[in-house]
């Protein structure tokens, strides 16, 4: 599963300048694989926190505090910042591969989608004059903490091997775990979730 380059790495802010009253506007907008952060928008006069997706704050100038705006669709984001989005340089490419629950084997749907999803990766390093890929194995909230960051590593270990017989340089590679501590679905302790039995390959 290829997800879009991104244009910041864990929550989006932009500004705009209207043409009759300069003004900054902070629009919240999810990273590349869907998550959402938070931002803290500030000045003398007050704050705002942003932590839903689209969620917009203005700020006229440093004496006013800042103000909640209507939540924006993803696709008023597009049409509104479409020309800064698309001025902002492309930082990463992020691929998904899934597991099945307690190993280091890939699911059906990703082991058949692995020679696909490879060649996309390699094609993407090809395209970039300088280049690193971080694998990061992630799983879901079963098992211990220790467990679950030796097995994240372990499945991380798995795609970079793969990466490594078609033809990617070792040096080009870094493995990283999280275990169960960067879910993608937030669910409590032992809970079965499919979509964080996940590696993440990031070419950046």
């Amino acid at each position: 599963m290829k997800l879009p380059r991104s244009f910041l790495p864990v929550v989006g802010m932009l500004m705009l300048a209207a043409c009759a009253a300069p003004r900054n506007i902070f629009v919240l907008i999810p990273d590349p694989g869907g998550k959402v952060g938070q931002i803290i928008v500030r000045n003398d006069a007050g704050q705002q926190t942003l932590t839903t997706a689209g969620a917009v704050v203005e700020v006229k100038d440093g004496q006013t505090s800042p103000q909640r705006r209507k939540t924006l669709t993803s696709h008023e984001i597009q049409t509104i910042f479409q020309d800064a989005i698309e001025s902002h340089p492309g930082s990463s490419v992020r691929y998904i591969l899934y597991f099945k629950h307690g190993v280091s084997e890939l699911t059906e749907s990703s082991r058949m989608n692995l020679t696909q999803i490879v060649n996309q990766i390699i094609e993407a390093v090809n395209d970039c004059s300088s280049c690193d890929i971080l694998v990061v194995g992630h799983t879901d909230t079963t098992g211990s903490d220790g467990y679950n960051l030796r097995l994240g590593l372990e499945r991380a270990r798995t795609i970079v091997q793969k990466l490594i017989d078609l033809g990617i340089s070792a040096d080009q590679t870094a493995v990283a775990s999280h275990g169960e501590k960067n879910l993608f679905i937030s669910t409590s302790d032992n809970m079965l979730e499919p979509r964080n039995r996940r590696v993440e390959v990031i070419v950046r």
